[in-house]
């Protein structure tokens, strides 16, 4: 699931095993590439987590399938606001 600004703005449909845009505004600018090659990576973290999930509950002796696990992390950026001012002036001669 992607978030940005606290708000979902996209995800993987593990169903269909594709990356599903969650706003109006990405459906609406994105090109039909950037979904093809997010489902490729997501598929891929699919892959990775499905691995690591398993060697994590078997070191920690987690082995009931009953419970379901999870594995996520967070990867996020800030961002300094600068605030930039731009002056003209015009000089005339006297």
């Amino acid at each position: 699931m992607g978030l940005l600004d606290n708000r979902m703005i996209d995800y993987f449909d593990s169903d269909t095993q594709a990356k599903v845009p969650k706003q109006k505004w990405m459906r609406e600018r994105l090109p039909a590439d950037y979904w093809d090659k997010g489902t490729q990576s997501r598929k891929s973290k699919q892959q990775w987590f499905k691995v690591n999930i398993g060697i994590l509950m078997e070191r920690m002796r987690q082995n009931d399938s009953t419970n379901p696990h999870v594995l996520q992390w967070i990867v996020g950026c800030e961002a300094e606001t600068v605030t930039v001012v731009s002056l003209t002036l015009t000089v005339t001669p006297s």
